[in-house]
Parts: C-alpha cells; sequence; structure tokens
C-alpha cells in the first residue's frame, strides 16, 4: 500500500488512517510507486482534472525534462495527446523522444516558436489547446503566440526565477483559461480529487503507460545526508538569482 500520510514517513512503521491507503497493484515497483504522487500527481490534477486534456488534443511541455515536465509529457501521451515538449541539451532531448514524445524542441539551438510552428504546420494542426508550464519568464510569453482560441493555460511554478505577465485582454478575446495548480492544498480543499488521482496513476504505472525515473535512492539510515545534500544544491541555485549566499549552520536544521 501507499499513502498521503503528511508526518513521520521517514520510519520503517507508521500508522495511517484506512482512509488514506491505497492499494498498489499487483506487479508495481514499490520504489516507483512511493515516487509517484507529487511530481505525477501535480501533473495529473493539472492536466486531467483541471484541463480536461483529451484524445487529439495538443499539449506543450515548458521544463519537460524536470521532475513535474516528465510527468507531463507521459500523462500527456497517455491520455492519447499530441506532446510537444521544450527542453535544453541533446541528452534530456533523447530521453523525452524515448518517451514517445512527437516533437522536442532543444531550446539551446532552436528558436522555439519557429520549432513549433514548423511542426503544427506540417501536422496541419491550428495550434495549442494546452500549455503547461512549470518555467515561467520569457518563455512563457514566447508560447502564448501559440495558443489557439479557447486553449488552457497551467500555471505550475517558475523555474525561471520570473514572475510572467499574461496578458487579459488576449486571454478575454481568445477565451483562454488561466489555472493556477497548488498540488498541496488539494488535501485540504479537494482530498476526493487527490485520491481518484492517486488511483488512476497507479493503474496506469501497473499497465506500463507511465515510468517513473527515480536518479538515487538512500536508505532510511542516509535520510539526513540525503537532505544536506539537496539544501545545499537549492542554495546553488538561489545564488544564481540572488548573487550572493547565506548557508546556515546545517547542524541547527537537522
Amino acid at each position: 500500500v501507499c499513502s498521503f500520510a503528511a508526518l513521520g514517513s521517514f520510519a520503517q512503521f507508521i500508522v495511517v488512517d484506512q482512509s488514506q491507503l491505497f492499494q498498489v497493484p499487483q506487479g508495481c515497483d514499490l520504489v516507483a510507486a512511493g515516487a509517484l504522487a507529487v511530481a505525477f500527481g501535480t501533473s495529473h490534477v493539472a492536466l486531467v482534472h483541471r484541463a480536461q486534456l483529451s484524445s487529439g488534443q495538443v499539449l506543450l511541455v515548458l521544463g519537460a525534462a524536470g521532475g513535474v515536465g516528465l510527468a507531463a509529457v507521459q500523462i500527456g501521451k497517455a491520455c492519447g495527446a499530441i506532446v510537444i515538449a521544450v527542453a535544453r541539451g541533446a541528452e534530456k532531448v533523447q530521453l523525452l523522444k524515448s518517451l514517445g514524445v512527437d516533437h522536442v524542441v532543444d531550446l539551446g539551438n532552436e528558436n522555439v516558436t519557429q520549432s513549433i510552428k514548423q511542426f503544427l504546420q506540417a501536422r496541419r494542426l491550428k495550434g495549442i489547446d494546452v500549455l503547461y508550464d512549470p518555467v515561467g519568464g520569457k518563455l512563457t510569453k514566447e508560447s502564448l503566440r501559440l495558443l489557439k482560441w479557447g486553449a488552457h493555460i497551467l500555471i505550475i511554478g517558475f523555474a525561471s526565477g520570473e514572475i510572467p505577465d499574461i496578458p487579459a485582454n488576449i486571454a478575454l478575446v481568445k477565451n483562454w483559461t488561466v489555472h493556477g495548480l497548488y498540488w498541496g492544498s488539494y488535501k485540504i480543499h479537494r482530498p476526493g480529487v487527490l485520491e481518484d488521482s492517486l488511483k488512476e496513476l497507479l493503474s496506469w504505472l501497473a499497465r506500463g503507460l507511465i515510468s517513473i525515473h527515480i536518479s538515487h535512492s538512500y536508505p532510511l539510515s542516509e535520510v539526513r545526508n540525503f537532505f544536506v545534500k539537496t539544501f545545499l544544491l537549492i542554495c546553488v541555485s538561489l545564488s544564481l538569482f540572488f548573487n550572493s549566499i547565506h548557508i546556515p549552520r546545517l547542524n541547527h536544521l537537522f
């Protein structure tokens, strides 16, 4: 089984209310099932519950090689959508192609809008139906030009460090729907949505429709070391935006 337990999960045993338990289908890898909820849950609630992505629609995923991005492209394919992904670097491009993405744009050496327009024209498609955006910034602004009438915009995050402006006048004229998506708050306001989402994701995992990419696994005895490393990586990333960094004494945090 797996659960949405909020506290106490770094233990061999935990007491959880029965209503919060979900059966892992036979044959599913337990490590993969344990890593499923947050990234795939975010993308599933966004695409399936909010945007109601359907077969034949065109999905554009920004930051497609990140955690939620990899989840989004796989969920898009599971829904039967035509998936366009934007990432940076040859290795990430190859990974996305291996997942069955219909068109991948390498942000490092391609013009995003030109590449996507050429793909849409070649497939005789009118534009993007759903924009999945965990990046923000300039890339969001460029992507808005590709959206068709009645498109859905899913705001997942701002990895670029810049919060984009979405022009309300254009959203009005083109009948766009803009969704903010914070997965964690569903646990308080709409827990049933999370439960239905996880059940479907576990079913897809068992059927091989999605796969979990796990970079590292740590035993419980090394949990502290994992968080120290993660904390340092976050600090280094933040320094790119703030040009200075102040790291507190780690023994005060763990």
